[in-house]
């Protein structure tokens, strides 16, 4: 019964180290890529900063207003910033998928230890059980042997008093036989 008992600890140890390294590698996020998104907001930034020069130009000859050329490198830049933003956005949902992704697999693997937690408590709970059985089984056993050994106290006990008796009886009757015998012989 020790032996089941350091047995079944050092079997729980084991668990608790593999559930708690288990949990400890799931807690740290995977590798990943560096994330394009800071390279894109700094490209971003240049074109916006195009877009702020081009609008200042006046290359008019009619004055303070801007030429055709102005405006159409305006509206160039302006159409590098919304393909900058089309592309900053299509990382942020590529971003927002991985993030889904990561939180289903998370979900599931937290679904997974608490299903094997569930089941560790649900068998450490029989183990336990089957502990106590054991043991009420062997103070059972423990309390009829402590009486057995009582009544063969009492039964030793009382062998020399029996003894006693026996002898007494055995020397009345042989002086009955002996006083028979007497008796017969006068007769």
């Amino acid at each position: 019964m020790v032996k089941e008992t350091v047995s079944f600890k050092k079997h729980r140890c084991l668990l608790a180290a593999a559930l708690l390294l288990a949990t400890s590698t799931l807690a740290q996020p995977a590798p990943t890529p560096a994330s394009p998104l800071p390279r894109l907001l700094a490209e971003r930034k240049v074109l916006t900063e195009q877009y702020a020069a081009a609008n200042a130009q006046r290359n008019s000859l009619f004055g303070n207003k801007p030429s055709k050329k102005d405006l159409q490198e305006v509206v160039d830049a302006l159409q590098g910033i919304v393909d900058k933003d089309e592309q900053i956005v299509a990382v942020l949902n590529q971003t927002a998928q991985q993030a889904q992704t990561t939180a289903a697999q998370l979900q599931t693997t937290t679904t997974s230890l608490q299903s094997t937690s569930r089941d560790d408590r649900n068998l450490t709970a029989q183990r336990l059980n089957e502990l106590q059985n054991d043991l009420q089984n062997a103070q059972q056993r423990e309390r009829q042997a402590a009486e057995r050994q009582r009544t063969l106290a009492a039964d030793l006990a009382e062998a020399p008093h029996g003894q006693r008796v026996r002898d007494a009886l055995v020397a009345a009757l042989a002086v009955a036989c002996g006083g028979l015998f007497i008796w017969r012989r006068r007769r």
